[in-house]
């Protein structure tokens, strides 16, 4: 077998045309997706030009297409292995890996700097100043996506392998991560402290570390960013991304000279202008199919321990969600058995001392209740109801007319009809009051009531 794989190796270009071509196509739809799924912040909020941008930056990393695709294609295609061949030649396997690796920075580097730049593309935008700190967060992120994107690229040899791993990876660990600003609290995930796992989330809280801005409080913060971080987490984050980052290098480069000799020896992997010799000896043939089942092994390595941590982050995330659910769930009162009889005419406290909230996330206090029947009651009911600040011993000091414009009210209420109240406390905790008073516009019976179940309970959001 003629191992001699190209004629003229001056002739090999930097990258190919075709290559080019579906870097510029995945390159839009990353920008498209990115726009897709930005969920637009408030342009009352002074910080929104900064967000929206930046959050549109975030979201073509937790897609990834881009990153990985291009790291894919500069280091697994037919062109691309024969220029890494031919700089292996000319410089070593180190300085060609380096170079090829300043490429792929390079060239996602210019495509974070196009979309942030097209993000501030607004007459007159208010936001222009913001755009310092969006491009140097999106830049260092987008650098330590791209590393990933080398080390798995030389690891798998196979660009297709490349980016459906990278996009499973990113698009997993950003929905792990559940740091997606909504501007529904109660829909704001509860791994939100996994937040700094994924990039996408890593450089929006860079970028607003990076313009100096501080939020009025931790609601503000989880409001706008979807969760909570301290410049300590950030930091910490964003050195161990970048440690992975330089030892996957590390181990890329590594993996890089080994695939080198397999390109001249295994059909396809490189353009030959030459035919094959079909008299292949017996030995060339075995050492070919060698070289083969190594590469299989490599990829097929690779592929199973991606899934394997996949797998893992996944399950350990679910596993989390469900141990804060139970964790922070914690029911104060609930009607014993299908119903109860609640007094009408006088007033029900329930005294809630609210546990303090788990670390990163917020509590919130429910009373609920449902009516069954009207029991022994007539005419319309109305219900006076509230969450309260205060002791049940502080509450009954109260005048009437003071208890009465602290609580809501609720008229015309009938059986097959309930009602309730939330409280949204950040990370408020202490001794509150749950209190309701049901009245009835007609001549109350003796001890009157109606049949229903009332429930208090403290959850985290």
């Amino acid at each position: 077998m003629n191992n001699s794989f190209i004629n003229d190796v001056a002739s090999i270009p930097l990258i190919s045309k075709r290559d080019l071509v579906i870097i510029i196509i995945a390159g839009s739809v990353s920008v498209s997706l990115g726009l897709l799924l930005t969920i637009p912040v408030s342009p009352i909020f002074e910080l929104a030009p900064l967000l929206n941008s930046v959050n549109i930056v975030g979201m073509t990393f937790a897609t990834g297409l881009f990153s990985f695709l291009t790291a894919g294609l500069l280091f697994s295609s037919q062109t691309s292995r024969s220029y890494l061949l031919k700089r292996i030649e000319q410089d070593g396997a180190k300085r060609a890996y380096l170079i090829r690796t300043l490429h792929t920075f390079v060239i996602t580097s210019v495509f974070t700097l196009i979309i942030t730049i097209i993000a501030f593309l607004k007459p007159n935008f208010p936001g222009i100043a913001f755009l310092p700190s969006v491009l140097g967060a999106s830049l260092i992120v987008s650098i330590c996506l791209a590393s990933l994107a080398v080390a798995l690229a030389s690891i798998t040899d196979d660009s297709r392998i490349c980016v459906v791993l990278g996009c499973v990876s990113t698009i997993v660990i950003a929905t792990i991560a559940g740091g997606i600003a909504d501007p529904r609290p109660w829909h704001y995930s509860l791994t939100r402290n996994l937040a700094l796992l994924s990039p996408h989330n890593i450089v929006r809280t860079l970028a607003v570390q990076l313009s100096g801005y501080q939020f009025e409080s931790t609601n503000d913060m989880v409001g706008y960013l979807g969760f909570i971080v301290s410049l300590e987490g950030l930091t910490i984050a964003l050195l161990i991304l970048i440690s992975i980052s330089i030892v996957l290098l590390f181990a890329g480069q590594r993996v890089l000279v080994k695939n080198s000799t397999r390109w001249p020896v295994l059909k396809g992997m490189i353009p030959i202008d030459e035919k094959w010799d079909a008299s292949v000896t017996a030995e060339q043939f075995q050492e070919t199919n060698r070289i083969r089942r190594g590469l299989r092994l490599q990829r097929g390595l690779t592929t199973m321990v991606v899934v394997i941590l996949l797998f893992s982050l996944f399950t350990s995330g679910s596993m989390y969600s469900t141990y804060i659910t139970n964790s922070t769930t914690i029911i104060h009162y609930a009607t014993p058995g299908v119903s109860e009889n609640i007094p009408v005419g006088s007033w029900l406290i329930f005294d809630v001392d609210v546990s303090p909230p788990y670390p990163g996330l917020f509590n919130k206090l429910l009373f609920r209740w449902n009516i069954i029947t009207l029991g022994n009651t007539s005419g319309t009911v109305t219900f006076f109801y509230g969450i309260i600040e205060m002791n049940s011993t502080e509450f009954n000091l109260l005048e009437e007319t003071s208890r009465l414009e602290l609580v809501y009210d609720r008229l015309n209420q009938s059986s097959g009809t309930g009602g309730g109240i939330g409280t949204y406390m950040e990370e408020s905790f202490g001794s509150y009051v749950c209190v309701l008073k049901i009245i009835s516009d007609a001549a109350p019976a003796e001890k009157s009531y109606i049949k229903g179940t009332l429930l208090i309970i403290q959850e985290a959001y």
